[in-house]
């Protein structure tokens, strides 16, 4: 309690927000691919997610751009502003008075690049009112946030999702509002740009070259997409593998079969996430954070290579744990080094280059399932294993010479 009533005001106040963020996207983002092919069936609902992905990954590399011409929080306020008429309009259209699907696809789209504009100008605030000193325990304290708030978000979506989507998508708007609130009235300006930048395209066109010329932070960003594959499994691989292998058993009277199960892997490790992250982050402080990530992504790597090995509960129940442990290690440290190795006059831009990572870790994660069926669960554990020791050898030579 100590270290967070020393943190900046800003910092405060977006754990709250962060907290907000998280309840209302877990709540919701999950269930639209039920949403859409209800509406438009699997094969156009394939086609929408992949419009709101580009849209999405355009969106976080303009805003990176823009937060570093124009400060962090115009753009916050921007892309708050564009999540609730978003949400305002999902919730018109999904209300007693009408139900429109495709307009209802318009206002998740601009939800979803309003946080997607919004996201580098958070992430780039957070660097600004953070120190090296305190980072580790900032970004710590964020994953834990986040931890709840997902796994509180995702009960409220399954349970109001279906039979109360319209009063759940007006909620979820107010949320935003009460968000944009906070970001208006109590968050400061943390970033004053040295020189006039432009915020036109080919203006973040050129700033972007500059970014990827950065050799140490492209091999940092090549590591972690490669050790973001590995962590994406139970999205991808993982629920094949449980939902064809796992062997059917019972715990304490309730049958496990194997979505139950992958559902078990997510509670093993929220729950440890909850519990134990601020030990973790302790215990780990004083460690650089290249060997923290190695170590973490190394636990991670070898959990996920057990997982698709066995079959049954108690191992993949370890297995569980062992990447659970990794997760806890790696996540601060890499976040860290992220904001160590980013030039502090393009920070908003750095973490614009950073959102690329996700889409196309999920996009290459997808890929190692369509492989699956030529490697089997060993060929599987195996390209893990590959993929983990190599992403980990990239980020350890981007962090030499990166203090702790």
């Amino acid at each position: 309690m100590r270290e967070f009533m020393a943190l900046d005001r800003n910092l405060k106040l977006r754990t709250l927000t962060v907290f907000l963020t998280a309840l209302l996207n877990a709540a919701v983002l999950p269930n639209m691919t039920i949403y859409y092919s209800h509406y438009f069936g699997a094969a156009a609902a394939g086609i929408l997610l992949i419009v709101v992905s580009i849209a999405s990954f355009i969106a976080g590399l303009y805003g990176g751009h823009l937060s570093d011409a124009h400060g962090r929080k115009p753009i916050m306020l921007a892309g708050s502003v564009l999540l609730i008429v978003g949400y305002l309009i999902a919730a018109l259209v999904n209300s007693p008075l009408m139900t429109n699907p495709v307009l209802a696809f318009v206002g998740f789209l601009l939800a979803r690049v309003g946080g997607s504009l919004s996201d580098p100008a958070e992430q780039a605030m957070m660097i600004d009112a953070s120190t090296p000193q305190n980072r580790r325990f900032v970004y710590a304290m964020l994953y834990w946030v986040i931890n709840i708030s997902v796994m509180l978000g995702a009960a409220i979506g399954g349970w109001f999702f279906r039979d109360y989507l319209f009063e759940l998508l007006l909620a979820m708007a107010i949320i935003a509002v009460i968000n944009i609130n906070i970001i208006r009235f109590g968050m400061r300006e943390t970033f004053q740009s040295q020189k006039a930048v432009s915020g036109s395209v080919w203006q973040a066109v050129k700033v972007y070259g500059q970014v990827f010329a950065d050799k140490r932070y492209v091999l940092f960003l090549g590591g972690s997409l490669l050790a973001s594959i590995v962590t994406n499994q139970p999205n991808f691989y993982l629920a094949v593998h449980l939902g064809r292998d796992f062997n059917a058993t019972h715990l304490f009277g309730i049958a496990l079969y194997g979505q139950r199960m992958l559902s078990m892997v997510t509670i093993i490790n929220t729950v440890m996430i909850i519990i134990l992250m601020a030990l973790f982050t302790r215990l780990t402080s004083k460690w650089a954070l290249g060997v923290a990530f190695a170590v973490g992504v190394g636990l991670q790597t070898i959990g996920f290579a057990m997982s698709f090995e066995v079959n049954t509960f108690w191992p993949l129940a370890i297995a569980a744990v062992i990447l659970t442990i990794g997760e806890m290690i790696s996540v601060p440290s890499s976040q860290t080094l992220r904001a160590a190795l980013m030039d502090e006059q393009k920070i908003g831009a750095y973490s614009g280059g950073w959102a690329a990572v996700s889409p196309l870790a999920s996009t290459l994660s997808g890929v190692t399932v369509s492989v699956s069926p030529l490697l089997g669960n060993s060929g599987m554990a195996a390209l893990m294993l590959v993929l983990g020791a190599c992403g980990i050898a990239l980020v350890a030579k981007s962090a030499r010479g990166v203090q702790a």
